[in-house]
């Protein structure tokens, strides 16, 4: 039987390279994708947009016919189908992949978990369905490294998380979504996988996520950043995007590995880069084109100092500070993802992840070529 995939998220960075992927290397799959939309003519042109921008070597017309889109909604019953859509669609599948979910950290727990939650409850009932039906090979639910919350040390793919406090809601939420996947790996064919922080294609610089690590890089691009509240000696675990798709993609379709394990999509031990590294290969690259400019230096300050300095400082600095905010905890907090299944999944393949100062200057060039995103949105 050929591979009838159901994927959720393909507008998304993580489900859109996946998509790439599977229309580039497996010519017999079909694939239906649930996207949100008024019509199915916006949700297609959602995902022609989309895959124009993350691979414009793909013809949509070409691959067109192996191509089902889906208008609903990933949070409703049913994703807001008919029975007879809801259950039409569950016979054709035979693989789910779940990459769905808001990757914003301000929004409220609430508004977070209903998605992000309630979305991935919507898609373990449909693999349920497609298993009553009798097709259902594999279950792939898309989590994060960071459902570790502020654990430090060396935080195992196996590891129990069921004591950490949470830097933001995305953390908090997607760690329950993964506990209730977990629930149910006795009963379902199911793999997790957790990427880290994820930064654009380390050949291109391509990404449609200009978040997280994208921040602070445009702080330093702009001079406007001069203190980092942290240490300069903290892992921080990025990854470029095909390295992600990549493996994911090997270990999912391609591999023999057994169902019910957890695998982290991580720089792990010896690739990891610290914080420190990271914003000074930013800011020798932004400061090199400027002819007779000095390097800057950017200093690592104590948390603790940051916060205590904050009623003294100009209103300024004060409010580059709370810029910073949400991303203290990663610069605090020092851990290692431990990668054991991967490795040992990718064993035998080139598939490996790179470190960050292999590929920064490409991602650093298709921000400034992108205006950071702003390209994109117009384009859109």
């Amino acid at each position: 039987m050929n591979n009838m995939i159901f994927l959720t998220g393909a507008t998304g960075l993580v489900g859109g390279n996946l998509l790439v992927r599977i229309l580039q290397r497996d010519a017999t799959a079909t694939v239906s994708l649930l996207v949100r939309a008024d019509s199915t003519r916006k949700a297609e042109e959602r995902i022609i947009n989309h895959l124009k921008q993350l691979s414009p070597e793909i013809d949509y017309k070409s691959v067109a016919h192996r191509i089902r889109i889906i208008c609903g909604d990933v949070t409703e019953s049913q994703f807001g189908l008919s029975d007879e859509k809801y259950n039409e669609l569950a016979k054709r599948t035979t693989h789910v992949v779940h990459s769905a979910a808001t990757v914003q950290f301000n929004l409220s727990l609430d508004v977070t978990r209903a998605i992000n939650v309630g979305g991935t409850k919507q898609v373990m009932s449909f693999a349920k369905r497609v298993q009553e039906l009798g097709s259902l090979k594999r279950v792939a639910h898309i989590s994060t490294a960071y459902v570790s919350g502020n654990r430090s040390g060396v935080i195992y793919e196996d590891m129990d998380h069921s004591a950490t406090a949470f830097s933001n809601s995305y953390e908090h939420a997607k760690y329950e979504a993964e506990q209730y996947v977990r629930s149910l790996m006795k009963e379902l064919p199911i793999m997790i996988f957790r990427p880290s922080i994820i930064v654009g294609d380390s050949a291109t610089g391509a990404t449609t996520a200009f978040n997280v690590l994208y921040g602070p890089l445009k702080l330093i691009s702009r001079g406007l950043l001069r203190y980092v509240p942290g240490s300069s000696s903290t892992p921080l675990d990025v990854v470029p995007i095909d390295y992600v798709a990549d493996a994911m993609y090997h270990i999912f379709f391609e591999s023999n590995e057994q169902t019910g394990k957890t695998y982290h999509l991580t720089a792990g031990k010896e690739n990891v880069s610290t914080a420190g590294e990271i914003v000074k290969l930013a800011v020798k690259y932004f400061d090199g084109d400027a002819a007779g400019r000095k390097t800057r230096r950017i200093r690592f300050l104590p948390l603790s100092f940051c916060n205590a300095a904050k009623r003294f400082l100009r209103s300024e600095l004060k409010k580059l500070l709370e810029m910073m905010k949400p991303f203290e905890p990663y610069l605090c907090v020092r851990r290692i993802f431990d990668d054991t299944n991967t490795s040992t999944a990718l064993r035998g393949t080139n598939i490996v992840p790179p470190r960050f100062e292999q590929y920064h200057e490409t991602i650093l060039r298709y921000c400034i070529e992108a205006n950071w995103g702003r390209q994109m949105r117009r384009a859109s």
